[in-house]
């Protein structure tokens, strides 16, 4: 968990990363595009590759202007 928070503030765009409790064993992690509110991506903590996947949808949709 830390280390996708890391890479979405590095990144800008940790505001628009929700936390929300799943289960006592996970949490659900959910960033969304904050005009719309449209799902971007979805990933639970408990899943093998949660932050594999994460940053890999965090730099695929961040641009630099």
């Amino acid at each position: 968990m830390n280390a996708v928070m890391a890479i979405a503030d590095y990144l800008g765009v940790k505001n628009q990363i929700e936390v929300i409790e799943y289960s006592a064993e996970s949490v659900q992690v959910e960033w969304r595009n904050p005009k719309t509110k449209q799902l971007i991506h979805r990933d639970y903590t408990f899943a093998i590759s949660f932050v594999k996947d994460f940053e890999k949808a965090l730099k695929s949709n961040v641009k630099f202007y």
